[in-house]
């Protein structure tokens, strides 16, 4: 299933400085309660972080992986903590389905909403990585894919999903003041989600 996260993080020895916020993750292997996301959302150092499933139980997470270079990051959550939920959905990984003119959507907290469908188009599968500032963290050495999804605070982290429900990417970035987001593509995640199951 998809969730809400809530991320209180400290001031890191890299780029990050301290805060709270909101994004989205999820999960792709429920019964090891792995949970993906991005790296600028479990940021370089220590963070407290709370999971919200669709029937409004919260559960602790904590970070399983941050790649070093990609913005991507994976939680943990455990499974018998759950209380309510007797099911929880597993996204699956396929970035083999990725092609230009693809129809998606990017399910999450867009805004801090909890759970909001936006829909796009892929345009682009070579964008350069987005930038996100000086003195921040900056994904490098791979190409995003591009859509008009509009995308905002809250939606990093989000599965970008076809229309068989299938995770073809991984929602990163929007531009301000345009519809413009940007994807991170699935090939290394899929990797390094399946090296750690």
């Amino acid at each position: 299933g998809i969730v809400a996260l809530k991320v209180n993080s400290v001031r890191a020895f890299d780029t990050h400085p301290a805060g709270s916020g909101q994004a989205t993750g999820f999960v792709v292997d429920a019964t090891q309660g792995i949970i993906l996301t991005n790296r600028h959302v479990v940021t370089e150092g220590p963070v407290t972080a709370e999971a919200l499933f669709d029937n409004h139980e919260e559960i602790e997470v904590t970070v399983a992986y941050r790649d070093p270079v990609h913005d991507f990051g994976i939680l943990r959550y455990d499974p018998s903590a759950l209380k309510d939920v007797t099911r929880v959905a597993e996204l699956k990984l396929r970035p083999d389905k990725a092609v230009q003119g693809l129809d998606v959507r990017v399910i999450g907290n867009n805004a801090g909403e909890k759970l909001s469908v936006l829909g796009a188009m892929l345009a682009r599968l070579d964008r350069e990585a987005p930038f996100y500032g000086r003195g921040t963290y900056n994904d490098f050495n791979t190409f995003y894919f591009q859509a008009a999804s509009g995308t905002s605070g809250g939606s990093s982290g989000s599965p970008v999903v076809d229309a068989d429900g299938d995770v073809i990417a991984l929602n990163a970035a929007g531009k301000a003041g345009t519809s413009a987001s940007f994807y991170l593509p699935l090939d290394r995640v899929k990797r390094a989600v399946d090296l750690l199951r």
